[in-house]
């Protein structure tokens, strides 16, 4: 959640701002410029999600904005809540190759998170899938004991057009 969509008590503001702030457009742009575009993409391995993360950075370097969240929606429901919570020093950006370079690692998680504000801010909301022959919604019922956040990304992979 953006501090921007917070009621407009300075109190809150100021209790419950971003631990990061977010990136600027010239940033952004300036940041996915740095990727490698990997061919094998560390980053993608260790990514829970498996979002193709050269993909959605080539995509904002080349100012394709909704293109890039589009393609993490693709692969993730939660896009932007993980973009702000997940690990990303033990798992994307940890294994950036960049890194190992002794060069900063890309900064994945304030680009996924660029993207997916733009395409929220937007007011567009996410493609749905249609539905294939004979598949049913049993594995979201079954999904209990997940977290859930699992259980919302499965129910949202396994939802067909309403």
């Amino acid at each position: 959640m953006s501090t921007a969509t917070l009621p407009d008590d300075p109190r809150l503001k100021a209790r419950f701002g971003e631990l990061k702030p977010a990136l600027t457009a010239q940033a952004a742009v300036i940041e996915a410029d740095r990727c490698l575009n990997c061919f094998d993409a560390p980053c993608t391995a260790a990514c829970p999600t498996h979002i193709d993360v050269p993909g959605f950075i080539k995509r904002i370097a080349s100012g394709n904005l909704r293109g890039s969240a589009v393609r993490i929606l693709d692969a993730n429901i939660l896009g932007a809540s993980c973009a702000r919570v997940c690990p990303v020093d033990v798992l994307c950006e940890g294994a950036c190759v960049m890194l190992r370079q002794n060069h900063k690692p890309i900064q994945i998680a304030l680009l996924q998170r660029h993207a997916m504000d733009a395409f929220w801010a937007s007011g567009e909301t996410p493609r749905r899938r249609r539905r294939e022959a004979g598949s049913c919604a049993w594995p979201a019922l079954a999904a209990g004991r997940l977290r859930w956040r699992a259980r919302r990304s499965c129910a949202a992979r396994v939802r067909g057009p309403r």
